[in-house]
């Protein structure tokens, strides 16, 4: 669990204009660190994770209910195999890259190749769990790996919402993450069309959200700089901080549901993928948890 506040992630939310579209910024240098360091993560294997993470976030924020969560799971084509981020409104969240040491060189722009890592052939899935019956599961195609726009993909796509994401995480090999911000605008259904190219715009103008939250800037600060002069209407704030939901008796089940333990280990260890955190289990605390003598 983290230590201090500078390994949270803070997340502000306004209406622009007459509230004609809906703005989330956030700011979650710490916390992507913290990430890697759980995760030992490389350089790609770190961008790509930090930016599933901030999208996981402003999605998560946009739900009713404390105890509502969004989860994301993205399984490409490329290196970096699957990728998952869970986060919870009340301010939980947690993540994986199942292979986190693949590394790759830079792309053409100098930036790490999170598309190359990701893949550009394969999925990305979107689970609401908002308290209902069932969760809410959707599944849409990738279209660049990049992850912001793949998750703009999946709101136009699944919720008919037009929608613009920014999603940076800037690293230096001797500092480890010095940045990481993301920003994401939803258009509101009869928004001005003219306000909406105008927003357009303003987003082209300060491309980089990693380099605004570089300069210090509070997520509010964010959204300040990108949209000077639009009419904002300030909404809540929250805060995420890493948690895993992860238990020794989760790990007793998985042992229980699988044949995992029949062997003649004398130990058996469940790592969570999460957290990295291991479970020990004993051959006969194994005998007893399946019914033996």
């Amino acid at each position: 669990m983290p230590e201090s506040d500078a390994e949270k992630a803070v997340l502000h939310k306004c209406l622009l204009g007459k509230g004609d579209a809906r703005a989330i910024a956030v700011e979650a240098t710490g916390l992507v660190e913290l990430l890697r360091q759980i995760h030992n993560l490389s350089f790609v294997a770190t961008a790509a994770l930090g930016r599933l993470v901030m999208a996981s976030m402003m999605m998560a924020a946009q739900e009713k209910g404390e105890r509502a969560r969004v989860t994301l799971k993205i399984e490409g084509d490329g290196p970096l195999g699957e990728i998952v981020a869970d986060a919870e409104r009340a301010g939980s969240v947690r993540g994986y890259v199942s292979k986190p040491w693949v590394e790759l060189p830079l792309s053409e722009e100098g930036k790490w190749d999170v598309s190359a890592g990701v893949g550009k052939r394969g999925y990305l899935t979107v689970i609401k769990d908002v308290g209902l019956r069932e969760p809410v599961v959707s599944r849409v195609p990738l279209i660049s790996g990049e992850i912001a726009e793949d998750i703009a993909y999946y709101y136009v796509k699944s919720e008919q919402m037009p929608t613009a994401v920014m999603l940076g995480v800037l690293q230096r090999p001797s500092l480890g993450v010095i940045s990481a911000g993301g920003v994401m605008v939803q258009l509101m259904p009869g928004a001005d069309e003219a306000f909406a190219e105008m927003l357009e715009e303003l987003l082209k103008r300060h491309g980089s959200v990693s380099r605004l939250a570089e300069s210090s800037q509070s997520p509010r600060d964010i959204l300040e700089t990108i949209f000077d002069g639009v009419d904002k209407k300030w909404l809540d704030s929250l805060t995420f901080e890493f948690g895993c939901r992860c238990s020794r008796k989760l790990a007793e089940a998985l042992l229980l549901s699988t044949s995992e333990g029949e062997e003649a280990n004398d130990v058996i260890e469940v790592r969570c993928h999460f957290c990295n955190r291991v479970y020990s289990f004993s051959r006969d605390e194994i005998k007893k948890l399946k019914g033996g003598e």
